[in-house]
């Protein structure tokens, strides 16, 4: 799909089938555990090769990742700069940031004292407010950034990082994050907060059986794929679980 250079991937049927495949794989069907968060509160959370490197993360599958975001960014031939951040899915954020040849750098959660560096307070599910800040260097006011991540949950993370690279003067063009945990209402906190649209691919929740609780996707979006092409992808899945668009509105 995609060559060992990361050039061009090739969207054909075909291709983007067993790429939207490999990554619902990944994220289906996953066991969760209770994690204790800020407040008290429970939340579910389970791990996957493109989040947590559990198991770790196949070449084949990041190449998946890759082509698909193309599916969802449509400005980053506009971009001089992909921003991401370094906790959990920093090889996948990297990895399609590198895909479309941008100089790239992630905010981190540790300051590294270096002029310029820009460090904005924190908050999600699992970090009360206040706590905990994240670092970002690199970016200038002559920035058009693409921003990336791995997950949305609460859009605590997603919120940080855009007023980071705001402070910093630069122009955001869009957001994209592989999923989405729907549970939590990430991306309408994000948009509440900024006025930005997340556009993602997957769209997940939680599914409680007899044997235990296991992480579902509910369905996927094809971004710009339209017409003809949409349809046959659409076909190869159940009814209504491919959906045009990134997941606005």
């Amino acid at each position: 799909m995609l060559s060992p250079a990361f050039g061009d991937p090739v969207q054909s049927p075909e291709s983007i089938v067993k790429a939207l495949q490999r990554v619902i794989a990944d994220f289906h069907g996953r066991p969760t555990y209770s994690v204790t968060g800020k407040g008290g509160r429970s939340f579910q959370f389970f791990a996957t090769s493109i989040t947590d490197n559990i198991p770790p993360l196949h070449p084949h599958l990041s190449a998946a990742v890759c082509l698909l975001s193309r599916l969802h960014l449509t400005q980053a031939h506009q971009a001089t700069l992909g921003v991401g951040e370094e906790d959990r899915g920093a090889m996948i954020i990297s990895d399609i940031l590198l895909s479309y040849n941008l100089p790239r750098t992630l905010a981190r959660w540790t300051p590294t004292g270096a002029p310029g560096e820009i460090g904005i307070p924190l908050a999600n599910e699992y970090i009360p407010e206040g706590s905990i800040q994240v670092y970002l260097n690199g970016v200038t006011a002559r920035d058009r950034v693409v921003l990336v991540d791995d997950l949305i949950s609460t859009g605590g993370t997603m919120v940080a990082l855009i007023e980071s690279v705001r402070k910093a003067g630069a122009e955001i063009l869009e957001v994209f994050t592989i999923a989405e945990k729907t549970e939590n209402q990430g991306r309408q906190y994000v948009y509440e907060q900024t006025g930005i649209q997340v556009k993602t691919l997957l769209a997940s929740d939680i599914e409680q059986k007899q044997e235990g609780t296991f992480s579902r996707v509910l369905h996927c979006n094809l971004g710009t794929l339209n017409g003809q092409l949409f349809e046959q992808i659409a076909a190869q899945f159940p009814p209504d679980f491919c959906r045009r668009g990134s997941g606005e509105g």
